[in-house]
């Protein structure tokens, strides 16, 4: 693909992610979102073919830069506990920088998706990454035994919180919504619960068997 048709892709997914974000699959008009890019939308057409292809492709590029964060993150050096800690920090920079994707994958919870999609199996992928590292951890004796895949999943709702439903909830708390001063209040915060979570109780007691997802 040429350059320029390259970065008129990015451009379009930029847009449309906020589209999909602010407005919702259904909500979101593929005109609207050719006029921001700058093109006809005939033109929208030549790099997606119709709405449901543009939002699939939204979230497999979230996906794919999810499992980058996350694995950058697994691959730093370090303690189990910092690598931990360095996925926390990773996971909220990026929530921070793209809040219309939490939004989308809310929005998909309360059904406000294509009538034909089905959910592709990135998100299990990326689970079974983190709920692995923490099993691997268990094994090793050196993280408590929690349930891996319900610490996981706790985390990402912590986060998806803070990020939408938070700051309207507890303005004071959050002073400034994605300031430099908000994000590392919720780094700081999700981080300890992580640390606690992972460091709670006798770590040397039985481990739960750690339940991928299908």
């Amino acid at each position: 693909m040429a350059t320029a048709e390259r970065g008129t892709r990015e451009r379009i997914l930029e847009v449309a992610e906020a589209f999909l974000g602010e407005h919702g699959y259904h909500g979101t008009r593929l005109h609207q979102i050719a006029q921001q890019v700058g093109i006809q939308k005939a033109s929208l057409f030549h790099y997606f073919p119709s709405k449901e292809h543009l939002y699939r492709a939204v979230l497999e590029e979230g996906f794919g830069e999810t499992e980058q964060t996350i694995r950058r993150a697994l691959e730093t050096s370090g303690s189990p506990l910092e690598k931990a800690g360095a996925l926390v920090e990773a996971y909220v920079d990026m929530v921070a920088a793209h809040p219309e994707r939490t939004k989308i994958f809310l929005r998909q919870s309360l059904g406000d998706a294509p009538t034909t999609y089905d959910r592709p199996p990135d998100p299990h992928r990326l689970l079974n990454l983190v709920v692995a590292f923490i099993a691997e951890g268990q094994r090793a004796r050196v993280f408590a035994p929690i349930d891996p895949l319900a610490l996981v999943l706790t985390i990402v709702g912590m986060v998806a919180f803070f990020f939408t439903t938070g700051p309207v909830l507890a303005p004071a708390w959050f002073g400034e919504p994605g300031s430099a001063a908000s994000r590392a209040r919720i780094k700081q915060h999700v981080r300890t619960v992580v640390q606690r979570c992972l460091q709670a109780g006798d770590a040397h007691a039985a481990v739960p068997a750690a339940r991928a997802t299908a």
